[in-house]
């Protein structure tokens, strides 16, 4: 199982959540897959309505996806549900000085 982060559509891309670290070395292809909706807010209740383990530390929330079947049972719940939900890298355009 791994977590994956759940992120505001429209927000500018992070580089992890909090409690995650750069790695020491990398070159330009790191990222983060995670969850982008156009309303954190009302995706979260969704999710915990639909019994989906979260994890929230702060103000960050990642979803624990066991398996590419249940990364479709989340968009599939999402969109339709009326979300915009996509899968995406949200770390894009990292740098590490």
């Amino acid at each position: 199982m791994a977590y994956y982060p759940i992120v505001q559509k429209n927000d500018r891309p992070v580089a992890t959540s909090g409690h995650r670290l750069l790695p020491t070395f990398y070159m330009q292809d790191f990222s983060v897959i995670g969850f982008r909706v156009n309303d954190c807010d009302q995706a979260i209740r969704l999710l915990d309505r639909h019994a989906f383990s979260l994890k929230r530390e702060g103000r960050d929330i990642e979803i624990d996806i066991a398996g590419a079947s249940q990364m479709h049972a989340v968009m599939k719940l999402l969109n339709g549900n009326g979300l915009e939900c996509e899968i995406a890298d949200i770390a894009e355009g990292m740098y590490q000085g």
